[in-house]
């Protein structure tokens, strides 16, 4: 194993300066671009009618907290989009992410602005698919449909980072590469090997270097000092807005905690720290006076499974709507974003960007590596530590990473005696009614068991 190790440094350390040259697409065979800029305004108009709809149940929520006013604002393009075109303007770089791999931290170090451009947004799928099959992911399809269409904030991007944590991302960051420069950011297949932490460490390292040369920024000592610990004061915050969301009387909707954790992608980051520690603040003084949003039985939900996104919220509004309440999740969407902070043992630059590497690859849960222990020790400690009564696996068709892990998921649930649904669906309104249909039984099972104890 220690020859392994070694042989990998050599390897990595006479090949560095090629891949930092190399990496990406060499595009020998380009693609004819398909556009469809035309419909950018109708299809802008749509995705905020979406979002509009999507609020007005939310705002019905009795006693939802004051400060949500902002997220439902911001979320509505014109200001942030604004702020920045202002930035590109004065030349700053705008990187475009996929995932949860990307370090931010360097990013923000590099003088650059990182914006998660993941889509939940159905009408730029057909958009797309005359591209892309249709028989891949519906966020895959979204995402691609968002970049013809010119829509922010993918019309907003100097250039985009794809981690290989699928096929489909794969062969996106391919076809993107003949509209804007794609990075593609490699994963190893596993976590824990040193080879794997070796190979990822290297990764980062020629990331940082090709920030540098992308930005024409250093990215010295103080500026990713600077970054961590901005990034280091956004994680506290949102450690402490879900701690609140384990309260037994519910404060904050999962619909609610969902959008802020979302805003989060693209917003300006010490203004998301602050506005979302106000909303702590409030959601704090609402325990003291006993307000919460739902009675104390209703069904406590956790999701896990593929992501959500804005404004695709067909799914989470079945659920609070018809008197579940989501208080957890596991999407990388949602509470695996923020949860984790970068730890520093020591404040060099080596022992940082060893850090950094760790904080992105180590306490990551998703189902691109090969074993996925991990990924079940969180789910069920997160049963335990909300109080779940039931848990829902929400799957993308053709999603095949989440497809794979249902039945091992399923399993355990089942020896645990927790009760499990899964739902498989795509960004379409077609199934909205058998979805409501299975939700609803599960609803009435978990709360017949309740009323038991009541």
């Amino acid at each position: 194993m220690a020859n392994e190790v070694v042989m990998f440094k050599k390897i990595f350390k006479k090949l560095k300066e090629v891949e930092l040259k190399e990496k990406g697409f060499e595009k020998r065979y380009p693609l004819k671009r398909v556009s469809a800029f035309e419909k950018k305004e109708e299809f802008k108009k749509i995705f905020l009618e979406q979002g509009e709809r999507n609020l007005e149940l939310m705002q019905k929520i009795p006693n939802r907290a004051k400060n949500m006013a902002y997220f439902d604002e911001i979320w509505k393009l014109e200001k942030r989009v604004k702020e920045i075109e202002d930035f590109r303007k004065a030349g700053g770089k705008v990187i475009g992410t996929f995932c949860n791999f990307v370090p931010e931290e360097l990013i923000y170090a590099a003088g650059c602005l990182p914006i998660r451009i993941c889509a939940g947004f159905y009408e730029t799928i057909e958009i797309a698919e005359e591209i892309l099959a249709k028989d891949i992911c519906p966020l895959i399809k979204s995402s691609f449909g968002f970049k013809l269409v010119e829509l922010p904030y993918f019309s907003l991007c100097d250039l985009v980072i794809i981690p290989t944590s699928c096929d489909g991302k794969k062969k996106l960051g391919e076809i993107l590469s003949d509209y804007l420069e794609v990075w593609p950011l490699e994963l190893p297949n596993t976590k824990d090997s040193s080879q794997s932490k070796e190979f990822w460490f290297q990764e980062i390292k020629i990331f940082k270097k090709r920030l540098e040369k992308l930005s024409g920024n250093e990215i010295t000592f103080s500026k990713l000092k600077k970054a961590i610990e901005l990034c280091h004061l956004r994680q506290v915050v949102f450690h402490r807005f879900d701690e609140i969301r384990q309260s037994t009387n519910p404060l904050i909707s999962g619909r609610d905690a969902l959008l802020v954790t979302q805003v989060s992608f693209f917003d300006d980051l010490r203004r998301w720290t602050e506005k979302t520690k106000k909303l702590c603040q409030e959601l704090t003084e609402n325990i003291k006076k006993n307000l919460g949003i739902y009675p104390a039985q209703t069904p406590r939900l956790l999701l896990t499974g593929s992501p959500i996104i804005w404004p695709n919220y067909k799914f989470l509004n079945i659920i609070e709507e018809f008197g579940g309440i989501v208080v957890g999740d596991t999407f990388c969407s949602g509470t695996q974003h923020l949860y984790n902070p970068v730890e520093i043992d020591e404040w060099v630059m080596e022992e940082m960007l060893k850090a950094i590497a760790e904080r992105y690859l180590l306490p990551s849960i998703c189902p691109c590596f090969i074993e996925s222990n991990d990924r079940i020790d969180n789910l069920l400690q997160m049963v335990k530590d909300f109080k779940i009564d039931g848990v829902i696996y929400h799957q993308l068709r053709l999603c095949q990473l989440y497809d794979l892990e249902f039945y091992k998921v399923k399993q355990i649930l089942n020896r645990e005696n927790i009760p499990l649904l899964r739902i498989q669906t795509d960004y379409s309104q077609e199934d909205i009614e058998q979805i409501k249909t299975r939700v609803e039984a599960f609803l009435e099972m978990i709360k017949s068991k309740k009323y038991e104890f009541y």
